[in-house]
């Protein structure tokens, strides 16, 4: 590893030039970014995925959208389309994503649109909804040309952004220094009984700036299987399991399934994998008759092609180790204003 990060080092070199120029630009006000009459709430990273960002999402959303008129705004990453796209009945996982499609379909009190131009989206949702009262933005952390209210930094507990190194010779998009833009600081993944002490020190490393809150969740999963029809995840210890994945990090999918003694064959492919009618078909020949657990967000992309197994999939959630109230009153703090 550190002989191919010393290969890969001029290159790192050259991409950390460029984006801390960028970056520059923007904290000497050269460049301003794009402020808006309404409070935008930001949640992103500074890897390159796999932090969690979808479930944070979903979390504020589920928690806010009853009592406030939102909307979510993505880029829509490996749609087949492109600009400003407002979600609708026709929409499917390559047209918005599959992320946006996700949301669009558990959501459906709250517009979903996608635009890679964050402030063009912005604009176009308010155009569109006078009385929007906030748009959460995923994966924005680096979109500087908009400003944020709330700007939320997702990082994992296995691979935090302090200890990651520039791309390519790490994960991080930027500098490790980015972080101090965050308001919030969340990390992700955390194992359930993390303790105190762990906590305290990760506190000290990261070396928090007075503007910054640090908070550590976890992910939990239902117990029950979803699909055409619901299943607990009991009834399966004696059945033939098939796990399927198109994700940045299944670990903890796996781990789940293992904790609950489920005993299971994998097939992984890569991150927002869109599925084809034959991978389907060789999946299911392959596997015949197994019971077959993907991803919520797999799961929502296969929707339309016809599969002969049972297909279900887990559905994850944020769980806030501890002070959850004090971060439901900061996105609070940040509607209400």
């Amino acid at each position: 590893m550190k002989k191919t990060r010393l290969i890969l080092s001029p290159f790192a070199i050259l991409y950390y030039l460029i984006t801390s120029v960028r970056n520059s630009f923007f904290d000497l006000k050269i460049i301003k970014p794009k402020k808006f009459d309404i409070p935008l709430i930001g949640i992103g990273n500074l890897s390159t995925g796999g932090t969690g960002k979808t479930p944070m999402v979903e979390y504020i959303l589920k928690n806010f959208s009853n009592e406030y008129n939102l909307a979510l705004l993505s880029r829509g990453y490996k749609r087949t389309t492109s600009g400003y796209v407002k979600a609708n009945t026709n929409s499917n996982s390559s047209t918005i994503g599959d992320e946006p499609f996700q949301i669009y379909n558990k959501f459906k009190n709250i517009n979903v649109s996608v635009d890679e131009h964050r402030p063009r989206g912005v604009y176009n949702l308010l155009k569109e909804n006078v009385d929007l009262q906030s748009i959460v933005l995923d994966d924005c952390f680096q979109h500087r040309n908009i400003s944020l209210k709330l700007n939320i930094l997702l990082t994992t507990y296995k691979f935090p952004f302090y200890r990651d190194f520039i791309l390519p010779c790490g994960n991080l998009r930027e500098s490790r220094s980015g972080y101090k833009r965050a308001d919030i600081i969340i990390i992700t993944k955390c194992p359930h009984d993390l303790t105190d002490e762990k906590m305290t020190g990760i506190r000290k490393v990261i070396n928090l700036k007075n503007h910054q809150t640090l908070f550590f969740t976890s992910i939990k999963y239902n117990n029950e299987l979803l699909g055409k029809s619901n299943i607990e995840i009991g009834d399966l210890k004696n059945s033939k399991v098939l796990l399927v994945t198109g994700i940045a990090d299944d670990k903890v999918i796996i781990d789940y399934l293992e904790s609950k003694n489920i005993e299971f064959d994998k097939i992984s492919f890569s991150d927002h994998y869109n599925y084809t009618f034959k991978d389907i078909q060789k999946i299911e020949s392959e596997f015949n008759n197994r019971v077959i657990i993907t991803t919520e967000k797999d799961y929502q992309k296969i929707q339309s092609i016809k599969r002969k197994n049972k297909w279900y999939y887990l559905q994850m959630e944020v769980d806030f180790l501890k002070e959850e109230e004090s971060f439901k009153i900061l996105v609070k703090e940040t509607l209400s204003r």
